[in-house]
């Protein structure tokens, strides 16, 4: 998960914990980054954004903005609400390329076959939900 500041003061204001002056907590204390990972999956970001676990399991319905934006339900929704522009948006970028193949890879532990992966893999061809920095449009 690519934690920049502001995730760890928006998470930390989640589960009650000062992360953004003690980030170190979560490496320190494995009860807090799994209470920091979970409020992480299922938050949004922003109003009228999915959950990562929203757009990963179907629950969210993609808005006329969002399918403009070329986002759709399934793994790569998730890695835009998760990642954003670091690898969203980019093309085919060996950083988004290699989450899909531990994505996948992880399918085949568990019994479920890569080849379960779902429609909409990847991201990049979408617009990030959450930009890193503001473009003149935003």
């Amino acid at each position: 998960m690519i934690l920049r500041n502001y995730n760890y003061g928006i998470m930390g204001k989640g589960i009650k914990q000062d992360l953004l002056n003690h980030p170190e907590l979560l490496e320190q204390n494995a009860t807090l980054a799994f209470e920091a990972a979970i409020w992480r999956w299922m938050t949004p970001m922003k109003r009228k954004q999915p959950s990562a676990h929203d757009a990963f399991v179907g629950n969210w319905k993609p808005t006329k903005k969002d399918t403009l934006s070329k986002r759709y339900p399934g793994f790569g929704a998730t890695m835009n609400i998760l990642y954003g522009d670091a690898i969203c948006g980019k093309g085919s970028i060996d950083n988004m390329n290699g989450i899909i193949s531990h994505y996948q890879h992880y399918l085949d532990l568990m019994g479920v076959g890569a080849q379960h992966s779902g429609d909409n893999l990847d991201c990049a061809d979408q617009v990030p939900f959450n930009p890193s920095s503001k473009s003149p449009d935003s």
